[in-house]
């Protein structure tokens, strides 16, 4: 009889736990002002009720300019916050836990990323415990479906001094999600 009882408890509380995960849409909800100050709270929450129903997820920004929310599923998040500026959410799982990351991206000929983590309850983590990569400009963006991220190098600064001389071309590095990091692939 006792190992049965201990059996329903720890089925019981796997269930809890399986239910724990939280949802991008649930993170939205959750994210304080301050990381996204474009977008009010309820600027958000309309965003999701419109992508939940199918419409343009667009609202009026702090700025009273036009934000909209472009993909949101159950673990990423896009929204266009203005015509030079966007951010990525995605949810990755790291060993028992599940982690936001975020990457913003600013400019319209130049362009830059700035990658974050935090955890669920928002709290900000070291970049470099996920991701090591070179202190340089790049532009980052996040593949949800292959879980991977690709950073282009920017070489804005490097541009040629004179005509004649060969401009440096761009590079690209690709990065899965492995075992609660980005590795490069």
């Amino acid at each position: 009889m006792r190992q049965f009882l201990f059996s329903m408890l720890l089925l019981l509380a796997n269930g809890v736990f399986a239910h724990a995960q939280t949802t991008m849409g649930e993170a939205l909800k959750s994210m304080p002002d301050s990381l996204m100050p474009y977008l009010s709270h309820n600027n958000r929450l309309d965003c999701i009720d419109f992508c939940e129903a199918n419409m343009k997820a667009e609202v009026r920004n702090a700025l009273e300019g036009k934000s909209e929310l472009l993909q949101l599923t159950s673990s990423y998040a896009l929204f266009r916050l203005n015509d030079a500026s966007t951010v990525e959410l995605c949810l990755l799982e790291a060993d028992s836990r599940q982690l936001i990351c975020m990457i913003q991206t600013y400019g319209t000929d130049l362009r830059e990323s700035v990658i974050s983590f935090y955890t669920t309850s928002w709290q900000q983590l070291p970049t470099g415990q996920f991701l090591s990569i070179a202190n340089q400009q790049y532009v980052a963006q996040y593949d949800a479906e292959q879980n991977a991220l690709t950073l282009e190098s920017n070489h804005y600064l490097d541009r040629p001094a004179m005509e004649e001389q060969k401009e440096v071309g761009k590079v690209q590095i690709k990065f899965k999600w492995i075992n609660g990091e980005f590795k490069k692939s």
